[in-house]
């Protein structure tokens, strides 16, 4: 594996799985934050590998989420 394909592995936020988000199937919170399809479909995700895109999004509620304010949540 080239260093650059290296450098575009994420792991997934719940299991730590390797994961490369421009192939596999993986649920994208953000630019660094994601989910394995696994982990995605067990928090009842639902992938339309058709279309290639998820119909519905799995629970993430418990997950970081950088657009909300850390200050206002707590």
């Amino acid at each position: 594996m080239e260093e650059q394909e290296w450098n575009e592995l994420q792991n997934c936020v719940d299991c730590g799985a390797s994961i490369d988000p421009a192939l596999d199937r993986a649920y994208v919170l953000s630019e660094e934050l994601c989910l394995c399809f696994a982990c995605a479909t067990r928090r009842g995700g639902n992938y339309d590998a058709l279309h290639e895109t998820w119909t519905r999004a799995p629970n993430v509620a418990d997950e970081p989420d950088e657009r909300r304010d850390p200050e206002l949540v707590a």
